[in-house]
């Protein structure tokens, strides 16, 4: 005990002095027990004071700055007003004060940022003066371009919008040393530059060779700073003035809006996503802003389609072209898997479109979404060629970048296959509805049947490159689900009523059988679907065939296959898949191979 204390002494000796002049422990010394016995009972105060600070801190100076910084902006702009009203100069001079007053702002933020200047209050340089100052000079600058140009007539429109556009792309720049709040005001100064300045001869390329300057400039400042927000912001402008180009639809150019939904392509998979890591690791699996100009593309690429004005111009198969494009970029940029998605829903509602009882209508000129009752695309032979065309795209980028992404991102390996699935089947429903014989129709059976054929393999060719292989992953589930969807339409397409049940049945066998060789989850599960079909058929049409078909000889008679083969088959499959996976779905097998004879 005598000893421990000069040994305890030394302790202060780690101890060193910061530039405040106060004594603080060096991260290599241990803390001593004595001030954790303390701790606790001085935590709640010094919480309290700390928390007392945070909010009077803001409240006090950053507030009083920011709203320093939105009064200078509103006092350049009342300024030009308050001289027009008063007569006090002539509108050159007007104009000059409040031009020199935005030069003044933005030089004086710079000025600021350059020599970091701090004001000699606490918590105010949080508040960033160099980018409020910033922002109040861009914010002047736009309403004195504005005047000259829409309150006197001094400059032309050419000159404004191209001053309007320089300033909001050189705000947009300096946002590279003062921040994203400066970069979404220029944005929105350039978003409704086109809105502010008239023309007596609208011309679309004008604009969108603007917006796709303005889009680009976006789109490398928010790559460079990894600012989502306002690349996302970029593209909700650029597609809101697309969209309302196309209301124009009968004076709507194709060529402009192709070109203006090309650029957006192009920003977000040469600028945006470029080089943004190994987009093959899970980490994920997609970009949140491609979202935004996947609903806008393909929200022009359904009007070319549908809108009886770009119908009428045979405009389908650009649209057709622009859907394609969206799946070429989702492949080349696995992040914008937002697009795959827009692609693929925007088919599905035009293929749904053409079938006569459904009719979702979109009628861009008349500024509306609804549902009428004629069909909302003409029928013909190009829409025929489009669907075939777009099935295979589908089918090809689906079940390559599924096999590409199996051992990987499940999410999109899941993506692909579903919609490699999805929209061949919407499709080949769809045109069979609107071209086929719906009571019994070989050609449309034969590209049904080629359907399981492609799904089946595509869904094996899946699983193989899964890690482990052969597991049978939700890719895999929906390849297979997609091929058992394409064997309940060829049963509908080839056959009549009685056949089509009895078949449906029978064909619960296959799934089960294939469990002797692949352990797929799914594949139970497509037995279920089987007696699913089955018990709405029967629920439909208890007599099978219909009841003016129906034989009056007892017992032998359509009653007799129609409901003792899918019996027997159901039954069969619950042996088979007790031998096998003995899960959930042997369990409703056998609940179904007693409730049918019933």
């Amino acid at each position: 005990p005598a000893t421990s204390e000069p040994v305890a002494a030394p302790a202060p000796a780690t101890e060193t002095e910061d530039s405040t002049g106060e004594i603080v422990s060096g991260p290599w010394t241990a803390p001593e027990p004595a001030p954790k016995a303390v701790e606790p009972a001085e935590l709640p105060g010094a919480t309290k004071a700390a928390r007392q600070s945070d909010v009077e801190t803001p409240l006090g100076t950053r507030w009083a700055v920011w709203v320093g910084g939105i009064a200078l902006a509103l006092g350049g702009l009342f300024l030009i007003r308050y001289t027009i009203e008063a007569g006090i100069f002539g509108p050159g001079v007007r104009l000059t004060m409040a031009g020199a007053l935005g030069l003044v702002l933005v030089a004086g933020g710079e000025f600021v940022r350059r020599t970091g200047f701090k004001m000699p209050v606490q918590g105010a340089a949080g508040a960033y003066i160099p980018a409020i100052l910033a922002a109040a000079g861009a914010f002047i600058l736009f309403g004195t371009v504005y005047a000259a140009h829409g309150i006197y007539g001094f400059i032309g429109p050419a000159l404004a919008f191209t001053l309007l556009g320089v300033i909001g792309v050189a705000t947009i720049a300096a946002a590279l040393v003062h921040g994203q709040a400066l970069a979404g005001i220029g944005l929105v100064g350039a978003m409704v530059t086109p809105v502010l300045v008239a023309s007596q001869a609208p011309n679309p390329w004008a604009l969108f060779g603007y917006l796709a300057i303005v889009l680009a400039a976006t789109g490398v400042i928010a790559r460079m700073r990894d600012w989502k927000l306002l690349m996302a912001a970029a593209f909700f402008g650029t597609g809101v003035w697309t969209i309302l180009y196309m209301t124009d639809a009968p004076g709507a150019k194709l060529s402009a809006i192709l070109f203006i939904d090309a650029v957006t392509l192009a920003v977000l998979a040469l600028v945006w996503l470029a080089r943004r890591g190994d987009e093959t690791t899970p980490d994920r699996a997609f970009d949140w802003p491609s979202i935004v100009p996947g609903l806008f593309v393909a929200f022009s690429a359904l009007g070319l389609s549908v809108d009886p004005a770009f119908a009428a111009a045979s405009y389908a198969l650009p649209g057709a072209v622009v859907i394609a494009a969206m799946v070429a970029v989702t492949l080349y940029r696995p992040l914008a898997l937002p697009l795959l998605y827009a692609a693929g829903l925007v088919t599905v509602l035009i293929y749904l479109g053409i079938i006569p009882p459904t009719l979702i209508a979109s009628d861009f000129s008349g500024g509306a979404l609804g549902v009428d009752g004629l069909p909302v695309a003409t029928s013909n032979a190009l829409t025929l060629r489009i669907g075939i065309a777009l099935g295979l795209v589908f089918i090809g980028a689906g079940f390559w970048a599924a096999r590409r992404f199996a051992a990987g991102t499940q999410i999109r390996a899941a993506s692909w296959a579903a919609w490699g699935v999805i929209v061949p089947l919407v499709v080949l429903l769809a045109l069979w509805f609107t071209f086929g014989n719906l009571d019994r129709d070989p050609v449309y059976a034969a590209a049904a049947a080629l359907l399981v054929v492609i799904f089946a393999a595509g869904g094996e060719w899946i699983a193989r490159a899964e890690e482990p292989p052969l597991k049978g992953g939700i890719a895999v589930s929906f390849a297979l689900g997609g091929a058992a969807i394409a064997g309940l339409l060829l049963m509908h397409m080839a056959f009549d009523s009685g056949w089509t049940t009895i078949l449906l049945g029978a064909a619960a066998i296959v799934p089960a059988l294939a469990t002797r060789w692949r352990v797929y989850p799914v594949l139970g599960w497509i037995s279920v679907g089987a007696v699913i079909a089955v018990l709405g058929r029967v629920a439909f049409d208890p007599t099978i065939v219909g009841a003016g078909f129906l034989s009056t000889t007892p017992v032998f008679n359509w009653l007799l296959p129609g409901y003792g083969v899918p019996a027997l088959a159901f039954g069969f499959a619950a042996w088979q898949l007790a031998r096998t996976t003995n899960g959930r779905p042997r369990l409703a097998m056998e609940a179904a191979a007693q409730t049918v004879p019933l």
